[in-house]
């Protein structure tokens, strides 16, 4: 993402099965809420699913939210545009294609997870971009490995939208990660490994590097070492690779 215009830079086309290039540089994941002028329960293209002029339309971090958070959702080749205070249009457009019901209709349990892995794994605190590889039991990334890509960090997973979800703490969004076995090689600014500055993520599993395997589950045969499709109750979680 380029400043605050929803521009996508450096994201490959989708490739089927075999997992996706993304990039990262989302600072936070606070501000998905209601009284910031988002909506779960409509279309992310509908006035009542995300609010122009008010909320985060009102702000550049909220810009910058709404362009990850489009990113994730939305297929290549589709956007939404929405208006600021000023009269200004931003066109925020797709790439992952996540959750492309959202673009017009509710946000449903699996839309928000799937959201909520993808914005965790683009968090990166020190708000450099750095390419991704990502995969995950969501037919829109699915499986596979990339050469380029050798070092499995971690895996994401959690619910940013709602509260207590899953039975967790009812005053707190569940953010969690566990981590992969190459989480401390030569890890990027901003990300696990590296000496992140209060990130709103923690290990599920309670020390800061405790490892996936194996407590999740491992993706079907053959990609049992691609990354996880189960984690500690949660079914959509996204594994990232760098």
């Amino acid at each position: 993402m380029e400043g605050d215009v929803g521009v996508t830079e450096a994201v490959s086309d989708l490739v089927t099965t075999n997992g996706l290039v993304s990039v990262n540089g989302l600072s936070t994941s606070n501000g998905l809420s209601t009284s910031n002028g988002l909506s779960t329960s409509n279309g992310l293209s509908t006035s009542n699913g995300l609010k122009s002029v008010n909320g985060l339309m009102s702000t550049a971090p909220g810009r910058t939210e709404i362009a990850y958070l489009v990113h994730c959702a939305l297929p290549t080749g589709t956007s939404i545009v929405k208006q600021d205070q000023n009269g200004t249009n931003y066109t925020f457009p797709g790439a992952l294609g996540l959750a492309p019901a959202w673009q017009n209709g509710a946000c449903d349990q699996t839309c928000q997870e799937n959201i909520s892995s993808c914005l965790l794994a683009s968090i990166n605190t020190a708000g450099i971009h750095v390419p991704l590889w990502i995969v995950s039991p969501n037919p829109a990334a699915g499986w596979g490995q990339d050469p380029d890509y050798p070092n499995q960090e971690a895996t994401f997973f959690g619910n940013v939208f709602t509260m207590g979800a899953h039975g967790t703490d009812p005053t707190t969004n569940p953010m969690y990660y566990c981590a992969g076995p190459q989480i401390k090689v030569k890890p990027p600014a901003g990300r696990l490994g590296s000496n992140q500055v209060s990130p709103p993520y923690v290990d599920v599993f309670g020390s800061q590097y405790a490892q996936c395997k194996p407590s999740c589950t491992a993706a079907d045969y053959p990609h049992q070492a691609d990354g996880f499709k189960a984690c500690a109750g949660w079914n959509n979680p996204v594994t990232v690779w760098r």
